[in-house]
């Protein structure tokens, strides 16, 4: 079988054949002018412009790739200081907790003292009184009173001695009391040295707070930094390779224009042995013998451009209405792409399908592992399609959009989570694989 290209010389030598022989003197035909020819300065130049186009693309795709580095590294510290803010609130609040219980034990503490300190002053000072009144009587203690009425000196003596007993047990009971006071102002000491480490521990947990939060929002600024980095040069990519495209078409066209110009020179030698042919069969009368001419080679096939991202689908199409990032005091792991209920949620990548069904927050969801470790997630469908453990390839309706679980409207979260673990910005991710959305 006959290359292409020959069979569309021999069609163009036909052609010029039959407008050669009509040209033949008497007729006053013309052979068909010669198509147009670039040069080689313009091949060259074309040549070039392909060059020049896919080397910048290769420097930019080095730089898209450092910064999707720091974009990640950026994200991975925001989570880890999202995670040190809320460590550093709740401990906050739980030394709060601390010192207001030591506070009120310490005041409590300090109450009890105090109390225990008048009941010995009250006590004291009843002691004194009953001293003083028995000095006064000329007693060893005790008011004269209590002598009086006795019947004879058997009862005069058990009165005596009731009296000092009477005294004994006050001067034992001032005794317990100032032992209660010493105790209670222990406790009251510790208490307050438990009430000041509670009030040291709070101090430090509302300086680390504010630490915290100050590096939190430091993360926020950097990651918005990085992301917007990142944007800027996917976007100044995606220019250079539209540019590199076109000057791949039009080299293209110039060499496509050259080889038309080359087939039309073949075609035209083909058809101008045809016509000493057809001259030498009327002059001889005899069937000559038919002057070929190898056909010339075929071209090699131009080289083909640099390969472009692919493999990659968008999930789902709508309207972005939430990208990763902090979102109402958190993190916000995913894309939200809105769309009515029902619209088709498909996988970006060829992969296998290793969850499908209920999850907590989501309502419902598919995950889908690919083969380079990457997991996708699609939270809140309607409807699931697939089943674990199915085969499934980039473009492959798996779900539809929904409104299931914590959801504030009719919509798909995407997530993607490389080597299966850590969570990167879907959008950044989608877009650096060629994916416009």
């Amino acid at each position: 079988m006959r290359p292409p290209g020959s069979l569309a010389r021999s069609a163009l030598a036909v052609v010029i054949a039959a407008l050669v022989l009509a040209g033949a003197p008497g007729t006053g035909a013309a052979v068909p002018p010669a198509p147009p020819n670039p040069s080689d300065d313009e091949l060259d130049a074309g040549r070039g412009g392909v060059q020049g186009a896919a080397r910048e693309v290769g420097v930019l795709a080095s730089r898209v790739a450092a910064a999707g580095a720091e974009l990640d590294a950026a994200q991975a510290e925001l989570a880890r200081t999202f995670e040190s803010a809320t460590r550093a609130l709740q401990d906050r609040d739980a030394a709060r907790v601390v010192a207001a219980a030591a506070q009120a034990v310490a005041e409590s503490r300090r109450a009890k003292a105090d109390a225990a300190g008048a009941e010995v002053r009250n006590a004291q000072q009843e002691l004194d009184e009953f001293a003083a009144a028995s000095y006064r009587q000329g007693s060893v203690i005790g008011s004269i009173s209590g002598f009086l009425g006795s019947d004879d000196p058997e009862d005069l003596l058990a009165r005596a001695e009731l009296l000092d007993a009477v005294g004994g047990v006050q001067l034992d009971a001032l005794e317990d009391l100032r032992r209660a006071r010493v105790g209670m102002a222990n406790q009251d000491s510790a208490a307050r040295a438990a009430l000041d480490e509670a009030r040291d521990r709070q101090r430090a947990a509302e300086q680390a707070k504010v630490a915290a939060d100050t590096a939190y929002a430091a993360a926020v600024a950097a990651d918005a930094v990085a992301e917007r980095r990142s944007a800027e040069l996917l976007a100044r990519k995606a220019d250079l390779e539209r540019q590199l495209d076109v000057a791949q078409r039009t080299l293209a066209g110039l060499e496509g224009r050259r080889a038309t110009y080359q087939d039309w020179q073949v075609a035209r030698r083909e058809a101008e042995a045809a016509r000493r042919a057809a001259e030498a069969v009327a002059n001889a009368a005899r069937p000559p013998e038919p002057a070929t001419e190898p056909p010339a080679a075929p071209r090699p096939p131009a080289a083909a451009g640099p390969l472009r991202p692919g493999g990659v689908v968008a999930p789902t199409t709508g309207r972005i209405t939430s990208t990763f990032g902090p979102r109402w005091g958190s993190i916000h792991y995913g894309l939200d792409i809105a769309n009515r209920i029902g619209t088709p949620v498909v996988s970006v990548m060829d992969g296998r399908v290793i969850s499908a069904g209920s999850a907590s927050g989501f309502g419902l969801w598919v995950r889908v592992l690919h083969g380079d470790g990457t997991i996708t997630v699609y939270g809140h469908v309607d409807r699931y399609l697939v089943s674990v453990g199915e085969r499934v390839t980039g473009g492959e309706q798996i779900a539809t959009i929904g409104n299931r679980g914590e959801s504030t409207g009719p919509h798909l979260h995407f997530e993607v989570l490389r080597n299966g673990s850590r969570k990167i910005d879907p959008l950044v991710w989608l877009r650096g694989k060629g994916v416009s959305i």
